[in-house]
């Protein structure tokens, strides 16, 4: 009970708080979600790194792409791009990897708008909301020639309900985005210095006279199934 009444009661008076209570779901639904993505995919740089650089060094191009495969997050996927294209130069790998970061940090900055957004306009539904309310509420007086402070402070508080109602969903909501902001720019950031170092890693590699494909279209091509019928045998004409 809220100043005598029952949230059914608050919410059936007032079609601003059925919006916010709409708000706050999709904002919990999206937050959620980044939580979710975010854990999904986190990952150490310098661990990751060091480790593919042991297992290049002690078992060669393919274990290393192997391992690579084997890594489900933005880093591992890093890796497995950059080697299969191992043959490429420096600056073609740079411009590669570059693409790469760019690709993972529209994918941490998802959602991250739509939840700017409802929190910003929780705020202002709120405001809304508040007006709409007042409006009411002396509108309410003028028109039965009643009242007195007792009735405006009630119109009043009623009204401000509304604002208090969109500043307890803005504030958590706009906390969240700007947390979710921060760490996919931090990911990001740490994907880039990440990728220069693996082209070092990998020139060297090449350098020490490492054995690996000598075209990006060697490494990319699937090996063939084996084939059975006639039929099979013209499916893998390139």
């Amino acid at each position: 009970m809220i100043m005598g009444q029952s949230l059914y009661q608050i919410f059936a008076k007032s079609f601003v708080m059925v919006i916010l209570l709409l708000c706050s779901i999709a904002a919990l639904a999206l937050i959620i979600e980044r939580f979710w993505y975010f854990t999904r995919n986190r990952f150490s740089a310098h661990k990751d790194l060091s480790e593919l650089r042991r297992v290049l060094t002690t078992g060669g191009y393919g274990q290393a792409l192997e391992w690579s495969r084997t890594k489900k997050n933005p880093l591992g996927r890093m890796f497995t791009v950059a080697l299969d294209n191992i043959s490429l130069s420096s600056e073609e790998l740079a411009d590669l990897t570059y693409s790469l970061v760019l690709e993972e940090r529209i994918r941490y900055e998802r959602l991250l708008g739509g939840l700017g957004t409802l929190a910003n306009a929780a705020t202002l539904l709120g405001l809304l909301g508040t007006v709409t309310g007042l409006i009411g509420a002396f509108s309410n007086i003028a028109a039965t020639g009643s009242g007195g402070p007792a009735v405006v402070s009630k119109g009043i508080a009623e009204a401000l309900l509304t604002t208090a109602f969109g500043l307890l969903i803005g504030i958590p909501v706009l906390f969240f985005y700007n947390y979710f902001a921060k760490k996919a720019s931090d990911l990001a950031m740490a994907l880039e210095s990440t990728s220069d170092r693996l082209i070092v890693m990998l020139q060297r590699f090449k350098a020490q006279g490492g054995e690996f494909p000598s075209s990006p279209q060697a490494a990319l091509r699937p090996s063939p199934e084996p084939r059975t019928t006639p039929a099979e045998d013209t499916a893998w004409k390139f």
